[in-house]
């Protein structure tokens, strides 16, 4: 909306950019240990879309079968979504999913996590460990 723009918001704004610039390739190369150690945690589970071309800050799986809404249910201490953050929370199968030819089947038996600067490796290992146990739960065995 318009009206007059905040001193402190522009400077913070200023301030958050300079960060950005000091730490984007120290922040690339974390992200990029947190994605590969997430893969190697999660060999069940299959990878939606391109291992390479693709933001390693994101990491879109499914298992077959798999209860989506009982998993979130079950593992309400993890930050995950289900599906992809364009129909996140509409009940709709992800259109970009289906778009990178996943089916309806396999939209919505997909999860998606997210990690950046301030996620650790530790809380990656919890996190997929207690991922696949909550799966297994559910019968996915390998």
């Amino acid at each position: 909306r318009s009206g007059t723009l905040s001193p402190a918001l522009c400077a913070g704004f200023g301030a958050a950019a300079a960060l950005a610039m000091e730490r984007t390739e120290e922040d690339a190369v974390h992200v990029e240990a947190l994605w590969r150690r997430a893969i190697e945690l999660l060999p069940h589970w299959t990878l939606n879309g391109s291992p390479s071309r693709r933001w390693h800050g994101n990491l879109n799986l499914r298992r077959e079968g798999l209860d989506v809404a009982r998993l979130m249910s079950d593992l309400r201490e993890i930050a995950f979504s289900a599906g992809s953050a364009c129909a996140s929370g509409s009940g709709r199968p992800s259109h970009v999913l289906q778009a990178i030819g996943l089916d309806v089947r396999e939209t919505k038996s997909s999860v998606r996590l997210g990690f950046g600067r301030y996620t650790t490796i530790r809380e990656i290992e919890d996190a997929c460990a207690r991922l696949d146990a909550a799966a297994a739960a559910q019968g996915m065995i390998p």
